[in-house]
């Protein structure tokens, strides 16, 4: 048997890693395209500068280099080499002959500063110094890194910072779109576990904010529509199936099969275990009028006799056809025999009044036998002994009987 095994993950989860992802492409991409824009910018600011700085040194040691004044020469060259960001400074001779230089103290200098020096300043400005047309000397400079060096530094700082800013903005993003979402989500949960748990499928999906989920709504809240109409459908069948299978087609009545469940019950209840009465009620000349009139007749008689039955006992009793012309009653909540026997002359008086059928009197009777719970051992003991009283109340003349154990 092969199995597959799912990683699950949370929402969050990977709304946090596709948005961390485009973050960090993002960043990278605009990093090193502004960090590449600014360095080749102030690389070629640095170098027109140094070529300004250069040029104005030149016009400044001039008459120096005409009269050969070497101290002069270094006081100018030293003073630039201090005060801007150069490294070294040499002055010629219009013979090629190195003068003077000047050069920053070694010590001020770092290894990330050489390492920079090497990359952007590594090619000397030299310029000719000129006096009436004619080349006097030349000026030979090398410009120093440290600006630029300082300026990149700044920048990925300020990159840092900003960065930090927006991993901060991006997690309030984040969880803030993730708490939106399962607001949204929260609504639909709650209501799919009670179609689950209870099969509410009066229930309805409510509106929603967010498009995609307000239009899953309207789908579920479509589907939820015809599954409501399939249920009621379903149930009204069944309930149909449940009352054919439980009652009489003939007269209404609860059949056998409910009688006996309703018997078995009344056993199981210890309210009504000594409380109760049950009538068997046989028609004394059925088989006459069946003979006479006709099995339509019959069927005639038959449903008034369940009418009247049922009109003339209490809503909280029972009345069942047992098949043919048999039906049975039980009495519940009996406080005294004086009830049932009350009762029981009720029903007997109610069969008095002929049926008429099609401009025809129909008189018709039967006979009524009692027993009571209280003197049964159980369900089959109770029937039998109101059918044994039943027969001997045909016997008798007014027709009803109680058993006696």
């Amino acid at each position: 048997m092969i199995s597959t095994l799912y990683k699950s993950t949370s929402l969050q989860a990977l709304f946090r890693k596709s948005q961390f992802t485009i973050f960090a492409i993002t960043f990278l991409i605009c990093t090193f395209t502004f960090a590449t824009i600014s360095v080749f910018t102030v690389e070629s600011y640095a170098k027109q500068n140094l070529l300004l700085i250069s040029r104005t040194i030149s016009e400044r040691i001039q008459p120096a280099l005409v009269f050969k004044d070497q101290i002069a020469i270094s006081q100018i060259i030293n003073e630039y080499t201090h005060q801007h960001s150069i490294r070294l400074i040499k002055v010629y001779d219009d013979q090629g002959k190195q003068i003077t230089e000047s050069i920053k103290n070694i010590e001020q200098y770092s290894t990330l500063q050489n390492i920079f020096d090497h990359i952007f300043l590594q090619q000397a400005i030299k310029l000719p110094v000129q006096h009436n047309g004619r080349v006097v000397g030349e000026v030979v400079l090398y410009g120093s890194s440290n600006e630029i060096m300082m300026f990149i530094i700044k920048i990925f700082a300020g990159l840092i910072v900003g960065m930090l800013f927006m991993i901060l903005a991006l997690w309030w993003s984040v969880n803030s779109t993730y708490r939106h979402i399962m607001q949204s989500i929260s609504p639909i949960i709650q209501i799919a576990q009670l179609l689950s748990s209870q099969k509410a499928y009066n229930l309805r999906f409510p509106n929603n904010d967010i498009k995609e989920f307000n239009h899953l709504n309207t789908v579920f809240n479509q589907l939820l529509d015809e599954i409501q109409s399939w249920h009621i459908h379903l149930q009204n069948e069944n309930n149909q199936l449940s009352y054919q299978v439980q009652h009489d087609h003939l007269t209404g009545l609860a059949n056998r099969n409910y009688f006996y469940q309703k018997i078995c019950h009344l056993f199981e209840d210890p309210k009504q275990r000594n409380q109760s009465a049950l009538l068997f009620i046989d028609n004394n000349n059925f088989k006459a009028i069946n003979d006479q009139y006709g099995h339509l007749v019959g069927d005639e008689v038959l449903k008034e006799m369940a009418d009247r039955l049922k009109n003339n006992i209490r809503q909280e009793d029972f009345v069942a056809r047992l098949g043919g012309d048999e039906f049975a009653i039980i009495l519940n909540s009996v406080a005294k025999i004086e009830h049932v026997i009350i009762t029981a002359e009720k029903l007997l008086q109610c069969c008095e009044t002929p049926l008429i059928y099609k401009d025809q009197k129909i008189h018709f009777s039967f006979s009524l036998g009692i027993a009571l719970s209280s003197k049964a051992s159980n369900p089959e003991d109770f029937i039998s002994q109101a059918d044994q009283a039943m027969y001997k109340a045909k016997s008798l003349k007014h027709h009803w009987f109680i058993f006696h154990s």
